[in-house]
C-alpha cells in the first residue's frame, strides 16, 4: 500500500451511501475514516449521520437501533436522539444530563447520494456539493454502475487524473490534449478539447472534469457522445478508499454504443491502476519533468482539504 503519505485524511463531503440504500425508517452501520458510524433515515424521509456508539454506555446505535419518528433509540437503554445528537429522552430519568449528546455529522443529500462533512477539527462545511443537473433528469437515466475497495490514499488516486505521462505507460493510450484548466477555492475544473473524423462528419470532443473536494468529481463527455459520470470517494481507514463510479446518458441515446465502450475502458484502466495504487509509496518532492502534467499544481489544491493546510 502507498506508504509516508504527509496528510491526514482529508477534509470535505463524501458520500457515505447511495439514497435508493437508506429507506425511510431504516438504519445502517457506516465504517469510514477509520470510525464506526450510524447512517438513519427518519421516517419524513430526512437522512442522519452520527457517531455510532451512544454517549451513554456506549452501545452501536446500527445494531438494534430503531427509528421512531425523526429520532433515533438506543437499542441498550431506549435513550433517544434527534438527528442534531440531542438527547430528548431516557424512558427511567426526569432528567436528561447536559452532556447526553450524540456526535453528530453534518448531512445533505444530492446526487443520488448521503453525504457526511468530515473534519479533524469539527470545522463547518468550507463549501457545497453542487447538484448535477443530469441526474433525476426525466430525459436522463443511470445505465452503469461499480464500486471498488481500494487500499491507497484519496489523494494518490485523485492525482491520477493529471498524471499525464501515465496514460500511455500504463494504458496504452496515445498522448492526451491539453487541458484548460479553472480553479475556484474547492472546484477545479479542466477541459480537454480533440477534433475527431466520424462517419457523420467532423467533430470536437470535449471531456469536462470537474472535481470538488477529494470526495467528489463528474466528468461531461460531449461530441462524439453525450455521457456524463459521477465518482464518489470515500476513505474507509487511512490506507482504504471507497470508489463508486455511476454512468448516465440521455434515454435511449443513439451514441449508447460509445458509452458502452468509455464504460468498458475507464474499468480496463481502473483494474490496471490498481496494482500500482497499493504498491507505491509517496513522494513529496519528486523530480518532475515537463511531461508529466501539472501534479505539483493540484497537489497545491490539494492543501485546502487538510487541517494543517486550511487556506493555503
Amino acid at each position: 500500500m502507498a506508504l509516508n503519505f504527509p496528510h491526514p485524511m482529508p477534509s470535505g463531503w463524501f458520500a457515505l451511501v447511495a439514497s435508493a440504500e437508506l429507506t425511510a425508517g431504516e438504519v445502517r452501520a457506516g465504517r469510514y475514516f477509520d470510525r464506526d458510524l450510524v447512517l438513519w433515515r427518519g421516517e419524513n424521509g430526512t437522512p442522519h449521520v452520527m457517531d455510532a456508539y451512544c454517549p451513554h454506555l456506549g452501545a452501536h446505535l446500527a445494531h438494534g437501533g430503531r427509528v421512531e419518528g425523526d429520532t433515533i433509540r438506543c437499542p441498550f437503554h431506549g435513550w433517544r436522539f434527534d438527528g442534531e445528537g440531542a438527547c430528548l429522552e431516557i424512558p427511567y430519568a426526569e432528567r436528561i444530563p447536559p452532556n447526553a449528546r450524540a456526535s453528530a455529522w453534518p448531512v445533505v443529500e444530492r446526487n443520488g447520494a448521503v453525504w457526511g462533512w468530515h473534519d479533524p477539527d469539527a470545522r463547518p462545511p468550507f463549501y457545497e456539493i453542487p447538484s448535477v443537473e443530469e441526474f433525476g433528469a426525466a430525459d436522463w437515466e443511470e445505465v452503469h454502475r461499480r464500486r471498488w475497495t481500494v487500499h491507497t490514499q484519496i489523494q494518490e488516486m485523485a492525482e491520477n487524473g493529471v498524471d499525464g505521462a501515465h496514460f500511455q505507460s500504463v494504458h496504452g493510450a496515445v498522448a492526451l490534449p491539453d487541458s484548460e484548466v479553472q480553479i475556484e477555492g474547492a472546484s477545479r475544473v479542466a477541459i480537454q478539447r480533440a477534433p475527431l473524423v466520424t462517419s457523420r462528419g467532423p467533430t470536437t470532443s470535449v471531456i469536462t472534469v470537474r472535481n470538488v473536494g477529494l470526495g467528489f468529481s463528474f466528468t461531461r463527455f460531449t461530441g462524439i457522445c453525450e455521457t456524463t459520470s459521477l465518482n464518489f470517494v470515500v476513505p474507509i481507514d487511512a490506507h482504504t478508499i471507497e470508489f463508486t463510479v455511476v454512468f448516465l446518458q440521455p434515454v435511449a441515446s443513439e451514441t449508447s454504443g460509445v458509452t458502452r465502450a468509455i464504460i468498458t475502458d475507464l474499468e480496463k484502466q481502473i483494474g490496471e491502476d490498481i496494482p500500482i495504487w497499493e504498491h507505491k509509496t509517496y513522494r513529496e518532492r519528486p523530480p518532475l519533468c515537463d511531461g508529466d502534467g501539472p501534479i505539483a499544481e493540484f497537489r497545491r489544491w490539494c492543501l485546502q482539504f487538510y487541517a494543517e493546510g486550511h487556506g493555503a
